[in-house]
């Protein structure tokens, strides 16, 4: 544990596997207690963080050359061969091309292919990801982000694991139940956060479970206004998504399906 000088509470880091996996810790207390002096939760005592092993949080904390600036690889999906619309993600990719302008490089649409997002992250630092998600419960390496081509090529846990990207600092996939593992192999974490870490991202932000597509613009935005307008807050991925959730757990205190999804994987 390490207290960070600008967030008031302590670090944890969560190394999930089992049933763990699946449950949002971060979310556990009597939240009615909220305002007294000694909260009885975990939100407003540490700041949460998890990793698959120890292994991939050492990895994780190694240090990145140049971390400000950088592209940002933007895969937004409004609309996706087989599955509902998703409007919200259009507003994403605008908020995210207006805080960071001439460093974003939107990919959406018929653009928006496997083969094209796995082509772009390597000169990327960052990823952003406003897409449907599916994680398969049976086989949790084929759970997947849904792309233009999903129907013949998906972007799989598999694909993205296999990736090599030694400068890659923050991947946000803003899509659903991201970080949800399978349920066969107890012992092991295997999910898209995952993944995403052991590619090589030093910060991933994923989903415990289906999320609203307003809320995910809500909690973007909100993560992104604390990281700064240049992304020199970038190493301080986990406090900004504790203070996002937070700040969306005091507006919808009884709806923890809204504002406790969101957890932060890796340094």
């Amino acid at each position: 544990m390490r207290r960070p000088e600008d967030a008031g509470g302590l670090r944890v880091w969560w190394c999930v596997s089992g049933l763990l996996a699946f449950l949002p810790v971060h979310a556990a207390g009597h939240h009615h207690t909220r305002h007294d002096p000694a909260p009885v939760t975990v939100l407003d005592r540490v700041i949460s963080s998890t990793t698959p092993t120890i292994r991939a949080l050492i990895h994780a904390r190694r240090p990145l050359p140049g971390a400000e600036g950088g592209r940002i690889v933007a895969v937004g999906m409004p609309r996706t061969p087989g599955a509902s619309d998703l409007p919200g993600t259009a507003e994403e990719i605008r908020q995210l091309r207006e805080r960071f302008p001439e460093r974003v490089q939107p990919l959406g649409g018929d653009d928006a292919t496997r083969g094209t997002v796995t082509a772009a992250l390597p000169a990327a630092r960052w990823a952003h990801f406003a897409c449907h998600g599916q994680a398969d419960l049976a086989n949790p390496s084929a759970s997947r982000l849904l792309l233009a081509d999903h129907q013949q090529r998906p972007l799989t846990v598999v694909d993205v694991a296999r990736l090599r990207l030694d400068s890659a600092q923050l991947a946000f996939l803003s899509a659903c139940e991201t970080a949800r593992p399978g349920g066969r192999l107890a012992d092991e974490v295997i999910n898209l956060a995952a993944a995403f870490q052991l590619a090589g991202y030093r910060h991933v932000i994923g989903t415990l479970w289906p999320i609203g597509d307003q809320h995910a613009v809500e909690i973007a935005d909100h993560i992104y206004t604390l990281l700064g307008t240049n992304g020199a807050d970038a190493d301080n991925v986990a406090v900004a998504v504790h203070t996002a959730t937070r700040r969306l757990r005091d507006r919808w205190p009884h709806e923890p399906s809204v504002w406790a999804p969101h957890i932060h994987a890796g340094a």
